[in-house]
């Protein structure tokens, strides 16, 4: 899963550069915020934001491959690669691109988050619109990997339900035997001082397995680029910072753009950076 996300983190950098952006319809790339899945052939599941605000989910049950209708979609694989057997140059250490801005401060690690190879210089503006840049970018396609569709290998015939009657679908990543093992991985981008409640109507652990619910929806058809645009404040270990969301228009003026601000947030510990406050614009 960790190559998973630095290869979409990679794809995203060498091609947008600066700005978490619309990518064209022809871009043969696997990246999942790049091409998601239609609506044809998405998982006809309830909306998680319709029930959001319902108790607890009750005992869930699982079911046999019979019961199970067919499905078009699929999980995107993406593995990396060796570039060079004579250079020995990973496509990890490939993209370990610095910041947008050429300054050199900074890099993914292999999960995504940011890491300084020194002290971060929080008081130097540029660096940190910068570097939140990055991490925005990251936090979106680590936030769409495990919220719109999943991340992990799955088992389209092995599936269990909860009280409200959606089905999951298991995981059969060797890696992934609990809940808790979903959020180790998703708090390697994020920090856990903004808890994510929506991990766990998304994903259900029953007798020693993980299940996904894997419900697909479209990217916003709208959206054309977000851009860290200011800092609004920042304490000793955290970086609040406004982002402009632009989209070409709506359902009803599709032709009218607008743009929206909202706040985003890196979270410093040590020489790690993680996102904080978020929110998906897409």
């Amino acid at each position: 899963m960790k190559k998973t996300v630095i290869a979409f983190l990679a794809t995203a950098i060498l091609i947008s550069g600066y700005g978490c952006e619309k990518k064209s319809e022809n871009n043969n790339n696997s990246d999942i915020s790049e091409s998601p899945v239609s609506s044809e052939s998405a998982t006809l599941q309830p909306d998680p934001e319709a029930v959001k605000a319902s108790s607890a989910t009750s005992t869930t049950k699982t079911t046999t491959s019979s019961t199970v209708t067919s499905k078009t979609t699929e999980t995107t694989s993406v593995t990396s690669t060796t570039v060079s057997s004579t250079t020995n140059t990973t496509v990890n250490e490939e993209f370990s691109q610095p910041d947008p801005l050429g300054a050199g401060a900074f890099s993914y690690d292999e999960n995504g988050a940011l890491q300084f190879d020194e002290e971060p210089q929080t008081d130097n503006k540029q660096l940190m619109m910068s570097a939140g840049q990055a991490l925005f970018e990251s936090a979106c396609r680590t936030q769409w990997l495990y919220t719109v569709g999943c991340p992990y290998s799955l088992d389209m015939n092995s599936t269990a339900q909860n009280g409200f009657g959606w089905t999951y679908y298991k995981i059969t990543d060797e890696n992934i035997h609990s809940f808790a093992d979903i959020e180790n991985d998703y708090y390697e981008v994020f920090s856990d001082r903004y808890p994510n409640e929506d991990l766990k109507m998304l994903y259900l652990e029953l007798d020693g397995a993980v299940y996904a619910l894997n419900g697909q929806r479209e990217i916003n058809p709208y959206y054309s680029v977000s851009k860290i645009v200011d800092i609004q404040s920042q304490t000793n270990d955290e970086i609040f910072f406004t982002v402009e969301n632009h989209y070409e228009g709506t359902d009803i003026s599709p032709n009218e753009p607008y743009s929206e601000k909202d706040t985003f947030s890196m979270v410093i510990s040590e020489n790690k950076i993680r996102a904080g406050q978020f929110k998906l614009p897409y």
